[in-house]
């Protein structure tokens, strides 16, 4: 399973770096809903923030960071006071990655405004589940992404309509199992888990038939977008669908 890599954590006030580009005013910071933005790419962070100066009042980009420590280790700094924290591209591509950044994030007070970017229904699902009120594409016009903060902050979800669409149209996909398969999974994975060769035994094949039809289950759950990279993840979705008890 791949995980996310932390390094030292630096808040950056992206807003001054603005000003001192010459490319936006240099103003007072405008009381009201104070955020942080989180992504590995500068770009991002201060292209966001520039845009929120300009077009959003009432909001205020206190910092920027490229990395959030997760374990509950919040770091000092202005961008620990944020309101609300919007979330861009992780390293690391787990969904369960991004749920434990979301996790993070609200047990330090922040509401979470998630940028999804090519995100599978289930990572977004999982954002969702552990507490994101809000998902936006990176590629929306950010005046979604200021809607979202302002909805966030007010604790009310946003989803853009792209990602309503997209959760809707797969909420109630199942992978269908052959009645192999089924039983396969049953006696790998059910309430008493025997090994590959075991369950050859059991069923009469070879345990690299075993070992091909659990592969192929992989295959159909990540052609419906599912991340099934580890046995607890496989059986986590297997109860979903309703194929172990």
């Amino acid at each position: 399973m791949s995980t996310i890599e932390f390094g030292p954590v630096e808040f950056s006030t992206v807003e001054s770096a603005a000003v001192q580009s010459g490319s936006v005013p240099a103003t007072e910071p405008v009381p009201g809903i104070r955020v942080l933005i989180i992504d590995p790419h500068r770009l991002l962070i201060d292209s966001l923030s520039q845009w929120l100066l300009v077009n959003a009042p009432g909001i205020t980009v206190l910092a920027g960071t490229t990395a959030w420590p997760l374990g509950g280790q919040v770091p000092g700094g202005a961008g620990a006071s944020a309101d609300v924290a919007v979330v861009g591209e992780l390293r690391g591509g787990e969904p369960g990655s991004i749920a434990d950044v979301v996790t993070s994030l609200r047990e330090s007070g922040m509401q979470v405004v998630l940028l999804a970017d090519q995100q599978p229904a289930m990572a977004i699902s999982s954002a969702l589940d552990a507490g994101a009120l809000a998902i936006v594409p990176k590629s929306a016009d950010p005046s979604h992404t200021a809607a979202a903060i302002r909805a966030a902050a007010a604790g009310r979800r946003y989803l853009h309509p792209d990602v309503e669409g997209m959760l809707e149209s797969t909420a109630h996909t199942r992978v269908e199992l052959s009645a192999r398969e089924r039983r396969l999974v049953e006696l790998y994975l059910g309430p008493m888990p025997r090994g590959t060769r075991e369950v050859a035994e059991h069923l009469g094949i070879s345990e690299q038939t075993v070992k091909s039809h659990l592969h192929r289950v992989r295959q159909r759950y990540g052609a419906a977008g599912f991340s099934v990279g580890n046995i607890i993840s496989l059986q986590d979705q297997l109860r979903k669908d309703g194929w172990l008890g």
